[in-house]
Order: C-alpha cells, then sequence, then structure tokens
C-alpha cells in the first residue's frame, strides 16, 4: 500500500490540534488569555521515535523554529491558531516538491524567516 504526499501530516496535524485543545482545556489560567506552544524532537536514543512538548505561556511566548502557537481566552470562547508566533516545522524537502513559481511565494512566511534568522528553503 503506498502512502499519498501529505497523508501522514494531514493525520499528524488534525493530532497535534486535538492535543492542543485538550491540554488548553487542563491548564489553569485565573481568568486570563494564556498561550499554548507544541514543539517536537526526535529522541536522540530512539530517531524514528518523536518526543512532543506542549507548554502553556502566561505572556507572549518567545518566536522559536518548528513551534505551533494557539492562543486561548475563555472568557471570548477562543481557541486560535496563532500564525504570526508559529514557525513552520523544521522539515528538510526535496527540491523537486518546492515551487518555483512566483505566485506560490509567501511574504509572511519570508519576513518570519528573516526575523528568526533561519534558512526557510
Amino acid at each position: 500500500m503506498a502512502q499519498e504526499i501529505g497523508e501522514s501530516r494531514e493525520r499528524w496535524a488534525g493530532d497535534i490540534w486535538d492535543a492542543a485543545e485538550a491540554f488548553a482545556e487542563r491548564c489553569e489560567d485565573g481568568g486570563k488569555p494564556f498561550y499554548v506552544v507544541y514543539a517536537a524532537k526526535p529522541d536522540k536514543g530512539m530517531p524514528s521515535v518523536f518526543r512532543q512538548t506542549l507548554k502553556a505561556y502566561y505572556q507572549k511566548p518567545p518566536k522559536l523554529l518548528g513551534v505551533l502557537v494557539w492562543y486561548v481566552d475563555r472568557s471570548q470562547g477562543l481557541f486560535a491558531f496563532s500564525s504570526d508566533l508559529s514557525s513552520p516545522p523544521d522539515i528538510p524537502v526535496p527540491e523537486e516538491l518546492l515551487s518555483k513559481n512566483p505566485k506560490d511565494f509567501s511574504p509572511k512566511v519570508a519576513e518570519q524567516g528573516k526575523r528568526l534568522n533561519v534558512l526557510l528553503s
């Protein structure tokens, strides 16, 4: 059975979103808005295993490469993905999958890469 491009990524993304939501529900917030930050890294002893972490920040989190961030405000009923604080995960992409078409260029992602001082492609 062949795997399609994006097949695992879509399932994993859904699982991460669900985990972040469940984590936010368990957090003590004292009635104040907060952020949920997700990060994953390969385990040093088992490279095919990823260690995943969710952490609550009660102040705006730092901008880091490879994290996903959600903003939570229970008083407003908000659980919103924060694209301005999230950076693309550090996943190498084969050259043949990268677009050379100018319409696919994202100024927002390029600017974020400049701010974080990282090479995105």
